[in-house]
């Protein structure tokens, strides 16, 4: 054993379960509990803190399948983020297919949450020294099972290969929704039939490289432990009083940018780390010369100069990065494009921009923070969430903003297909319907969206939420907005308004009117039916009845 302890963070959704788990492992000398913490951002910002870890123990209830989601996903997104780091889950209720998965992702380990404190030792010396411990649970199935296992292995075979067939089908983009249904009424099915061979035969069949035993894996021994992991912030910014803010949105945008908002944006044509590379850059820049901003004084008649400085600096260094070098002629026309285009940027994502004095104001110093009418300290929380989210905001459109200089001037060279967009947009075919929805989104946000929300009072952010880019309305009153709308946009808050006030009209006549078709049905129609139904019996009856004594009479 090595002198050096084990440095262990344990990561799980019950706190007392942490209690208990941190004080059983504290018991044994060669580990040291460096910290801990439930499924949150706070851990994620807690494990970027320098912490030098050699295992991350996450544990996973399946109490609900929601918690039971949100544990696996915390786990993806950490083994993205450190594919280095080892992990042991601690889970239950897991089917070997599940395991297998999860194993595919890169996890050392996992043990059952209700073993033994000695088994979950045992499993974290294994990872933390290099070895791989998956606790795979050897229930003997009855005779019959076997024997049905046996004779039924090739059709079940046949039902997983038929199902990793359709899933390749269905990741084609050019199949028609007839093609999809028929595949996904497929696919309904040999799930369907695999569940019932499953629990038929107690045993499930793994295309992919079996799970190896514990029993199979050597002893720790006297093994030296894996390189310990150093978990760090990047970039990294110099000292400031907006240095914690600017860290934590760099935490923000490490877990992720998929575009959950049902919007069409820009930065969806980029590969997920293109994607994260134009954010930090953007950050970094703005954290670098954020002090040079105009004095607060007159920062609502400058900022607007301040962020075209900003956007037009992260077109040329964006581009440069994946482009390569230009010469000062190619780099003055790239200026000039870029002026060009700003007319356009500004109309269709500038213009929606919201508390950018107030966003600037908090970083050049200003005490406090107005939210809800509210004056919060700027260090209380509510402050640094929401300049967190005006953060993101300002961010996502600053990026959409950069793409759309490159999609509407170099949307087809070669060497942006390849280094920036993601697979799917590489054709000609694709690029142009990327771009049509694009227009049409600008279209949408003109005439509808930006004045319903105008009508509604309220501005829409673009916020990062655990990995996932989503929608945040926040109010604010646009009553000056609303009074200047004019064609189009002030036809579409006219709707709005009528729609509102006949709605509650209309659901009663459909609510009256669907009473009575109920009644009508039930009580004319259905009684008719009923009446016309019991005579016809009564004269078959009758006549079953009079055929014998006919007969009789006869005789």
């Amino acid at each position: 054993m090595t002198k050096d302890k084990i440095k262990l963070f344990i990561v799980d959704h019950d706190s007392i379960f942490r209690l208990g788990l941190h004080t059983a492992i504290a018991l044994n000398t060669d580990f040291e509990v460096v910290g801990e913490g439930n499924l949150s951002n706070d851990t994620f910002r807690q494990l970027t803190q320098g912490l030098v870890l050699n295992v991350l123990l996450i544990g996973i209830s399946s109490q609900t399948s929601a918690l039971e989601i949100s544990s696996l996903e915390f786990c993806q997104q950490l083994r993205q983020l450190y594919p280095q780091l080892p992990i042991f889950l601690l889970t239950s209720n897991f089917s070997l297919k599940k395991l297998t998965k999860i194993k595919s992702w890169g996890v050392r380990g996992y043990c059952d949450r209700t073993s033994s404190i000695e088994t979950i030792i045992e499993g974290l010396y294994s990872v933390a020294y290099g070895d791989l411990y998956w606790q795979i649970d050897n229930v003997r199935p009855q005779v019959w099972q076997t024997v049905l296992s046996r004779i039924s292995k090739p059709g079940r075979l046949q039902i997983e290969e038929s199902l990793q067939d359709i899933e390749e089908q269905l990741n084609n983009l050019d199949l028609s929704d007839w093609e999809r249904a028929f595949l996904v009424g497929r696919k309904r099915e040999l799930l369907a039939a695999r569940w019932i061979s499953n629990r038929l035969v107690s045993e499930e069949i793994i295309l992919q490289e079996k799970i190896l035993d514990s029993a199979e894996k050597s002893p720790p021994g006297k093994l030296t432990t894996t390189p310990p992991t150093t978990l760090t912030p990047v970039p990294v910014f110099e000292d400031s009083a907006n240095k914690v803010i600017f860290e934590r949105v760099v935490l923000d945008i490490q877990l992720g940018l998929i575009n959950q908002t049902n919007i069409p944006l820009e930065i969806d044509i980029l590969q997920p780390q293109v994607q994260k590379d134009l954010y930090y850059l953007i950050l970094k820049h703005l954290s670098e010369t954020v002090s040079k901003i105009p004095n607060s004084n007159i920062l609502a008649k400058n900022y607007t100069d301040y962020l075209k400085d900003l956007w037009q600096w992260s077109i040329s260094n964006f581009f440069t990065q994946y482009y390569g070098q230009l010469t000062e002629e190619e780099q003055q026309q790239l200026v000039i494009l870029a002026q060009q285009e700003f007319t356009s940027v500004n109309q269709n994502i500038f213009n929606y921009l919201h508390d950018i004095p107030e966003l600037f104001e908090y970083l050049l110093g200003k005490p406090g923070l107005t939210v809800d009418n509210i004056t919060y300290q700027s260090d209380a929380p509510e402050a640094i969430a929401r300049i967190e989210f005006l953060l993101h905001n300002l961010i996502t459109h600053l990026a959409n903003a950069v793409m759309q200089v490159i999609l509407n001037n170099f949307s087809d060279l070669e060497i942006f297909k390849y280094k920036l967009y993601k697979s799917e947009y590489k054709s000609d075919r694709q690029l142009a319907r990327f771009r049509n929805q694009l227009s049409w989104k600008y279209r949408q946000e003109l005439y509808f969206a930006n004045p319903q929300n105008i009508f509604e009072s309220r501005h829409r952010l673009f916020v990062l939420i655990g990995g996932k880019i989503r929608t945040l309305f926040i109010y604010a009153p646009r009553k000056e907005e609303l009074e200047q709308l004019t064609g189009i946009p002030w036809v579409t808050t006219i709707v709005i308004e009528i729609r509102d006030a006949i709605a509650p009209l209309v659901r009663k006549f459909i609510a009256l009117a669907g009473s009575s078709v109920v009644f009508v049905l039930t009580q004319v129609i259905g009684k008719g039916l009923g009446l016309i139904a019991k005579g016809i019996i009564q004269g078959i009856g009758s006549t079953m009845k009079d055929v014998p004594y006919n007969k009789k009479n006869q005789k």
